[in-house]
């Protein structure tokens, strides 16, 4: 090939490889991810680790042929727009539902693994595979389903609704919050009633590890029929 010599091949081979290790790392990223089931899983994180390798291969390499006395380029700057770019993608994982919030965390993942990718692109490798086996490790011990998730305490919002004429109304308020300190160990941030038409509306705030088990406060609705609606 016209222009392209033995050591440019050679060069060109150590980036591919350069590529796929980042390939790899985004890889095992996503494995964790879509073993979870999670929106953004194995290709998305494969996807976004190879292309950031590549853009930081152009960043620093991809304009030697034009760089001279007279032209200047910032090896920074497709880096830096490939951060700022990579929100979008990572804002579209992201779900509200029920005043829940979920899927912060695999965002948090997609923009570590575009990091990944720009480490190893530019030949930090040591620093790529090791921030991969530390987000990897946060992941699956950390989070909410982790290993060690028992003892990550993350704040919830309650809301009961009761019939506002019904005459166990404190004993309702009473009882329930008893049930959450006492059952669940949690902390209640603020607990707040307020009327609403015919009916009564409890909002609490609390902080607990046991989130998951919040939902049996449902039971509740078949012990006080008066209860018109619990919202977790």
């Amino acid at each position: 090939m016209k222009g392209l010599d033995t050591a440019d091949v050679v060069r060109q081979l150590e980036w591919m490889i350069r590529i796929l290790l980042a390939g790899v790392c985004g890889g095992i990223i996503g494995y964790e991810r879509e073993s979870r089931k999670k929106t953004a899983g194995l290709r998305t994180h494969v996807i976004v680790a190879v292309s950031s390798a590549l853009m930081i291969l152009l960043s620093k390499y991809g304009f030697q042929d034009v760089v001279g006395q007279y032209v200047r380029v910032d090896p920074s700057r497709i880096a830096s727009g490939a951060v700022a770019a990579i929100g979008f993608l990572g804002s579209g994982v992201i779900f509200s539902r029920n005043k829940n919030i979920s899927g912060i965390t695999t965002s948090a993942g997609i923009w570590a693994t575009l990091g990944v990718g720009m480490a190893v692109g530019a030949g930090m490798y040591v620093v790529g595979i090791c921030t991969t086996a530390i987000v990897v490790m946060v992941e699956i011990f950390l989070g909410r389903q982790g290993k060690v998730s028992h003892i990550i305490k993350d704040v919830y919002e309650i809301e009961v609704e009761y019939l506002a004429a019904s005459g166990t109304g404190r004993q309702i308020s009473e009882e329930l919050k008893a049930e959450l300190e006492d059952t669940y160990q949690c902390h209640i941030l603020k607990f707040r009633s307020r009327r609403k038409g015919g009916s009564i509306r409890l909002e609490l705030l609390v902080r607990t590890s046991k989130g998951k088990e919040l939902y049996h406060l449902m039971e509740y609705m078949e012990k006080y029929p008066e209860i018109l609606r619990i919202n977790l």
